[in-house]
C-alpha cells in the first residue's frame, strides 16, 4: 500500500502547510531560481488559510505515512479542464516518489478531467524534468512574471479531446466567453486612460489579432500590454467582446490570462 495519500486541506493545517511551502519554495535556490523566494503568500499562514477556504478550488495536502508534506491546489477550468496551481514538497521528503504519487492520485480523484494544465518557471530545472516525465507537454508560455517567463505546460489524457477555439468571424457581442487564438498583426503605442469605475489611471493598449476568418482588436490593460508581443502567435483564455464606438473588440476576461504559443 503506498504511503503517499491526499486529503482536502482543513483551515488548522495552515500554518503546518505555510512552514513546509516556504521550506520547499527557498529551496528552488538550488534548481535555478535567482534567489529564495516563492508565489505571493507562500509562507503566509493567512494566505494558506484563505486558500484553504476559498471554495473556488480544492486545496488538498499530501501525507506520507500520515503527517503532512506538501499540498497543492486543483482548480476546475471547465467539465473537462482542470489546472495545477503551487505544487510543493518538504525538500526532507524529496526523491522518495511523492510527487509522482501524489499526481498520479490527484488524477484518479478527476477522473472527469481530459486536460490538466499548469506553469512554472523556465529556471527550474528540477520541475521541468518532473512534468516531462509525467507526460506533460509544454506549448507555450506566459510572461506575467515581470522577470522571467513561465512554462506552459499541459497534460492531455483523451486523445479525442482538442482545446475548443472560436474563428474571429465568429465572434459575436452576446456576453459569451471564447478561447481565442491568432497572430499578432501590430500592437498601438501605450496610453493612459481615467476610468469612473474606480477614480483611477490606467494604461490601455489595442493588438489587432487575425486567424484565417478575420480580424479583431483585443485590448489590454496595466499589466497584461509587456506580456504580447507583435508577430507572436497567443491564446486567449478566456476572452469576451464589448463594443466601443459601434467597433467590437475582444478583452481578456477577469480571471483570464495570454499565452504565447510556441
Amino acid at each position: 500500500m503506498s504511503k503517499t495519500t491526499i486529503e482536502l486541506a482543513e483551515p488548522d493545517d495552515a500554518e503546518i502547510l505555510a512552514a513546509i511551502s516556504k521550506r520547499a519554495f527557498d529551496s528552488d535556490e538550488d534548481v535555478g531560481a535567482p534567489g529564495p523566494g516563492g508565489p505571493d503568500g507562500y509562507d503566509s499562514p493567512e494566505h494558506q488559510r484563505r486558500m484553504i477556504e476559498n471554495k473556488s478550488g480544492d486545496y488538498l495536502k499530501i501525507l506520507y505515512d500520515g503527517k503532512i508534506v506538501g499540498g497543492t491546489t486543483v482548480w476546475k477550468i471547465n467539465n473537462t479542464h482542470y489546472e495545477i496551481f503551487n505544487v510543493f514538497v518538504d525538500p526532507d521528503y524529496h526523491r522518495k516518489g511523492i510527487g509522482r504519487e501524489s499526481f498520479r492520485l490527484i488524477l484518479e480523484k478527476y477522473p472527469q478531467a481530459k486536460r490538466w494544465t499548469l506553469d512554472t518557471p523556465d529556471w527550474n530545472i528540477r520541475t521541468k524534468a518532473y512534468y516531462e516525465k509525467l507526460g506533460f507537454r509544454q506549448y507555450g508560455i506566459f510572461r506575467w512574471v515581470p522577470t522571467f517567463d513561465l512554462r506552459a505546460y499541459e497534460l492531455v489524457l483523451d486523445p479525442e479531446f482538442k482545446t475548443e477555439t472560436t474563428k474571429i468571424a465568429d465572434v459575436t457581442d452576446d456576453n459569451q466567453k471564447y478561447i481565442i487564438e491568432g497572430n499578432v498583426e501590430s500592437k498601438s503605442e501605450t496610453r493612459e486612460v481615467f476610468s469612473k469605475k474606480d477614480d483611477k489611471n490606467h494604461q490601455v493598449a489595442e493588438l489587432v489579432l487575425s486567424d484565417d476568418s478575420g480580424s479583431m482588436k483585443l485590448v489590454l490593460w496595466n499589466e497584461m500590454i509587456p506580456q504580447v508581443r507583435k508577430n507572436e502567435r497567443i491564446r486567449v483564455e478566456t476572452a469576451y467582446v464589448s463594443t466601443f464606438r459601434d467597433e467590437m473588440q475582444l478583452n481578456v476576461s477577469k480571471f483570464g490570462r495570454i499565452a504565447i504559443l510556441q
